[in-house]
C-alpha cells in the first residue's frame, strides 16, 4: 500500500483484509470499497496519467500541419501549427488537471484565446488553427515590411509584435501598426520629422488598401527604396543588436529590462544626434521639474546634451 501514497489509511485496510472482525461478506467489502474510493479521490490526480490525453495524442501524429512536442513532462507541451504559407507558429500549452489545458504563451498577436481555459487538445489546436488562419493578410504585410524595411524595433521581430517602427532617415522613423486583417493603422512619424510630415499627411488621404503597406509607404513619401542601415550588413542579429542599436544618451544602454522599446530620436533639434528611451527622458524631466506632476502627462523641460526645449510622454502614444 504504500506504493501508491495510501500510509493514512493503510492500518484500516489491514484490518479489513487481515482482521477476525465478524462481519458479513457484503458490509466487508462495501468498507473497503469506501476506504479505497477515498484513497484515489486523495491522490494527486497531476501525477497520474490521463488516458484521454494520450489518445487525443495519437490522434495528433499523422497529422499533415499539426505536430506536438513535449517538455520534461506529459503537463509541458509545444503545438505546431503549420499555415497554408508552411510558417510554422509554436503554441505553448500546459496541462493542469483532467480536461482543463492552458496555453501558456504562443508568438501570435494577443487574442482572448490566449486566456481560455480548454478541456482538450483539439479544442485548442481548432480554435488557434482557425485564428491563425484569419491572420494570414497580417503575416503577409508583415513579413513585406521585414523583407524591404529596416526594422528599428522592435528589436527582434515577430508576428507577435503587431507594429513597426520602420527608419526613414538617420533621424527620423515611420511608427506602422498592423491590424489582424493586414491594415495599417496609427502611422506616424517618430523623431525630426518636419520635412516628412506634410508628405505624411498629404499621402494618408490617398492611401490605396488595394496595395500592400510597403508599396503605399513608398508612395506616401515618394521613395522607389528604403534606407539601408550599411554598418549593420554582415553582422548577425544578436551581434547587430549588441554593438550597432542606438545607446540611450542617460542610463547608457540599449536594453533595460523593465524597458519596453529601444532608443529613440526625441530631439526634435536637428543638430542633437542623441537618442533616449522614452521613459529615460520622461523621468529626467519630471526629476528636473522638481518631481511635480506634468500637464496632461507631458513631461517639458530642456533636452539633457543640447538644452533645446524638449516634450515627452512617458510612453508611446501612438
Amino acid at each position: 500500500m504504500d506504493t501508491f501514497g495510501w500510509d493514512q489509511n493503510d492500518e484500516t485496510i489491514r484490518k479489513l483484509l487481515f482482521g477476525n472482525d465478524t462481519e458479513n461478506l457484503l458490509d466487508h467489502l462495501n468498507r473497503l470499497h469506501c476506504l479505497i474510493q477515498n484513497c484515489v479521490l486523495n491522490e494527486d490526480t497531476l501525477h497520474l496519467i490521463d488516458v484521454n490525453l494520450l489518445e487525443e495524442i495519437k490522434k495528433f501524429i499523422n497529422r499533415d500541419n499539426v505536430s506536438l512536442h513535449f517538455g520534461r513532462s506529459l503537463r509541458d507541451m509545444k503545438c505546431v501549427i503549420r499555415d497554408q504559407a508552411f510558417r510554422q507558429h509554436e503554441i505553448f500549452i500546459t496541462y493542469t488537471n483532467p480536461g482543463k489545458l492552458r496555453v501558456s504563451s504562443n508568438q501570435l498577436p494577443y487574442s482572448n484565446l490566449q486566456e481560455r481555459e480548454y478541456s482538450s487538445l483539439d479544442d485548442i489546436i481548432s480554435a488557434f488553427n482557425k485564428y491563425i488562419n484569419e491572420l494570414a493578410f497580417y503575416f503577409q504585410q508583415l513579413e513585406l515590411i521585414d523583407e524591404y524595411c529596416t526594422v528599428v524595433e522592435p528589436a527582434r521581430p515577430s508576428f507577435k509584435d503587431d507594429y513597426r517602427k520602420i527608419l526613414l532617415d538617420d533621424r527620423v522613423w515611420l511608427h506602422v501598426e498592423v491590424t489582424p486583417e493586414g491594415l495599417a493603422t496609427n502611422i506616424q512619424l517618430v523623431g525630426q520629422a518636419e520635412k516628412w510630415q506634410n508628405k505624411l499627411q498629404e499621402g494618408l488621404l490617398s492611401w490605396d488598401h488595394d496595395k500592400n503597406i510597403v508599396n503605399n509607404i513608398m508612395s506616401v513619401f515618394n521613395i522607389t527604396e528604403f534606407p539601408k542601415d550599411t554598418i549593420n550588413i554582415g553582422v548577425s542579429v544578436e551581434e547587430d543588436f549588441k554593438t550597432d542599436s542606438p545607446i540611450c544618451s542617460i542610463c547608457l544602454c540599449t536594453e533595460l529590462p523593465d524597458v519596453i522599446g529601444v532608443p529613440q530620436p526625441l530631439c526634435q533639434n536637428n543638430k542633437c544626434g542623441v537618442y533616449y528611451h522614452r521613459n529615460c527622458l520622461y523621468q529626467w524631466l519630471l526629476a528636473c521639474a522638481g518631481n511635480r506632476p506634468p500637464a496632461f502627462g507631458v513631461a517639458t523641460g530642456s533636452c539633457p546634451t543640447c538644452l533645446q526645449p524638449i516634450a515627452c510622454n512617458e510612453k508611446d502614444s501612438y
